[in-house]
């Protein structure tokens, strides 16, 4: 699944050529140093602080901007872009989101990415083939054998590898096209946090740095770029995630 999931985002990002001088971003030769791709001034001078997942649950769920406010925000923040620049930036948002938030839901990517050590953090770290964990087949786990679940996956499983076609630094040169892509400065430091958010995600594998991506990207889509409540709830039968609102864009403090 994995694997098709990035096929199709690959295939989506060409569809709207959204790419620096017009070459496909799964194919552009990204230097390997990421010192070089990413303003150091952006790194070290504007970090956003980090709010954990766990904490969350303790603090009071923020109050939704309502339709007008998306409308109106959204008229601001693309004025003297085009149709098809807006187009474009709406469905990188929102395609972007949406890997994330599969993976959210249905494929434990928080709680994998906890562990600093966990396989997955290889799909921030590298592109093309990549091992993402282990699979025990004809072998079950003996704790007789005095080891832990994580060493005997190494001895005796076998590894599970799929092409990454999307690492941090893709990401990173994304969100810089569309950055500079804005007319508006208003929306541009959300676009730096995610920049630093996701070099902070590879050089710590702190996982709330991953956390925090997932969300400006999850209220840039649904409270701004759309208006999740409408464009996606028709579709859907639980709009409790759509209708989330995370609270964390610049643009609206």
């Amino acid at each position: 699944m994995k694997k098709i999931k990035h096929i199709i985002l690959a295939i989506i990002i060409l569809i709207n050529g959204l790419i620096l001088s017009g070459l496909l971003l799964v194919l552009i030769q990204i230097n390997k140093d990421s010192e070089n791709i990413i303003d150091k001034n952006i790194v070290e001078k504007n970090i956003p602080q980090v709010v954990s997942e766990m904490e969350e649950t303790k603090t009071e769920e923020k109050e939704r901007p309502s339709k007008e406010m998306v409308l109106s925000m959204r008229s601001i923040v693309t004025q003297g872009m085009s149709e098809e620049e807006i187009a474009r930036i709406t469905e990188n948002i929102k395609v972007a989101n949406h890997v994330m938030e599969e993976g959210y839901l249905y494929e434990r990517l928080f709680e994998r990415l906890e562990d600093p050590e966990n396989l997955y953090w290889n799909y921030v770290d590298y592109k093309g083939e990549i091992q993402i964990g282990w699979t025990l087949t004809d072998v079950h786990y003996d704790r007789s054998s005095g080891l832990t679940y994580k060493e005997f996956e190494e001895k005796y499983g076998t590894p599970i590898m799929t092409y990454n076609r999307f690492d941090a630094n893709n990401f990173i040169e994304l969100m810089m096209e569309m950055r500079d892509s804005l007319k508006s400065e208003l929306l541009k430091s959300d676009f730096d946090n995610l920049i630093s958010y996701m070099q902070l995600a590879k050089d710590t594998h702190d996982v709330n740095y991953m956390i925090e991506i997932y969300r400006i990207l999850h209220d840039m889509d649904y409270f701004l770029f759309r208006y999740g409540i409408e464009d996606v709830g028709r579709y859907v039968d639980d709009v409790s995630t759509i209708s989330k609102y995370y609270g964390v864009l610049d643009v609206y403090k």
